[in-house]
């Protein structure tokens, strides 16, 4: 496992959110390493620990607050589809709800985590949310404009892993989604790995990396 460690520096301080963001591709192992922080006593939100009455209730409160970048970002979410000949009605039904539901709880995170005085550490956020707002291939320009639409990050910790690793952790569990059709989950890690060397790149040139660590070396 790769760490390499990204700031927001342009953003002041009292703008900035204290939230250390983990990100990186599927089965690269951004929530085990989120659950270990945890454990060691670092402050972390894991997405199951928000009742689907309380995301529903704060996305929609930060739907009022940021309307028109909260229709943008479901517009972008509603109108890429990843389309194929084999998939049923039920399928892209299932798919709906669960990209509309994980961008929900993506904005319900950013308004608990949003005035925070502490670090935290959670996966699943902001810059995440990119692989599930686009689920084709897609190229600088557009996911530039989607960073544009998304509250600023804090700090960013990609999490690099190779695609062995990746796979064989595959392996031992699914293909994102394969609940649904692995042929989509297979289609789907496919664009993300394509739109991860994209991402990663903006990243690296917008906030400029900080330090690159090993897994075993770090102390968080």
């Amino acid at each position: 496992m790769r760490i390499l460690l990204l700031k927001n520096l342009r953003e002041k301080d009292n703008n900035k959110l204290k939230t250390i963001e983990l990100f990186g591709l599927s089965r690269s192992g951004k929530t085990t390493l989120l659950k270990d922080l945890i454990k060691k006593g670092n402050k972390g939100l894991l997405t199951d620990y928000i009742s689907l009455q309380k995301k529903i209730f704060l996305s929609l409160r930060y739907f009022l607050i940021h309307p028109l970048k909260t229709v943008y970002l479901f517009y972008k979410l509603n109108t890429n589809w990843i389309v194929l000949p084999f998939l049923k009605p039920k399928d892209y039904f299932l798919i709906w709800k669960m990209r509309n539901s994980y961008l929900s709880s993506v904005l319900a995170k950013y308004q608990i985590v949003k005035n925070s005085k502490d670090k935290i550490y959670l996966d699943e956020f902001l810059i995440q949310s990119i692989f599930m707002i686009i689920q084709r291939k897609s190229n600088k320009k557009e996911i530039m404009d989607i960073l544009d639409r998304l509250p600023p990050s804090g700090e960013i910790l990609i999490i690099g892993s190779n695609k062995i690793e990746r796979y064989n952790r595959i392996k031992n569990t699914r293909f994102p989604a394969q609940q649904i059709n692995k042929d989509y989950s297979i289609e789907w890690m496919k664009n993300s790995e394509y739109n991860y060397k994209i991402i990663k790149k903006i990243l690296i040139k917008k906030y400029g990396p900080i330090d690159k660590i090993w897994k075993k070396k770090i102390t968080l």
